[in-house]
Formats: C-alpha cells, sequence, structure tokens
C-alpha cells in the first residue's frame, strides 16, 4: 500500500489531498471521493496531479506548507 500525495487545482484554491491506497488508479479515483466528503458544493477541479508517493513503512509522512504570495501592484 502507497501513501500519496496530490495537489487539486481549482480556479481559486490548490487544495491537497492525502490519501492511502493499493495502487495509483485507486488513489486518483478516492480523490474524487474524498473532495465530494469534505465540500458541501464540489469546486470545479482544474486539474488533479500527483505530487508526491510513499510506501506507507512507519513514520512515513508529508510536510505541507503554505506559502502566502504577496504581489506588489
Amino acid at each position: 500500500m502507497d501513501l500519496y500525495r496530490f495537489e487539486v487545482t481549482t480556479k481559486t484554491d490548490v487544495i491537497h489531498v492525502i490519501i492511502a491506497a493499493k495502487n495509483d488508479e485507486s488513489a486518483f479515483r478516492l480523490v474524487e471521493v474524498e473532495l465530494e466528503k469534505y465540500f458541501l458544493k464540489l469546486p470545479d477541479v482544474e486539474d488533479i496531479s500527483l505530487y508526491e508517493k510513499k510506501k506507507i513503512r512507519n513514520g512515513n509522512g508529508f510536510v505541507i506548507h503554505e506559502q502566502e504570495t504577496i504581489l506588489n501592484s
């Protein structure tokens, strides 16, 4: 089994989704399932990207760090 980290891109956001699955196909399918469970109204998804994949072992994990981008006008 593998641990997957996905980035789901919408028009306004990047959503990080973590999935445990047996294969890539199942993992992509489960991303959509988790989005449907989390949001009352499913956002318009532009892209689902596999960002990272690791074998599940004791001590494995992901760091999710979000930086705010400041644009000067």
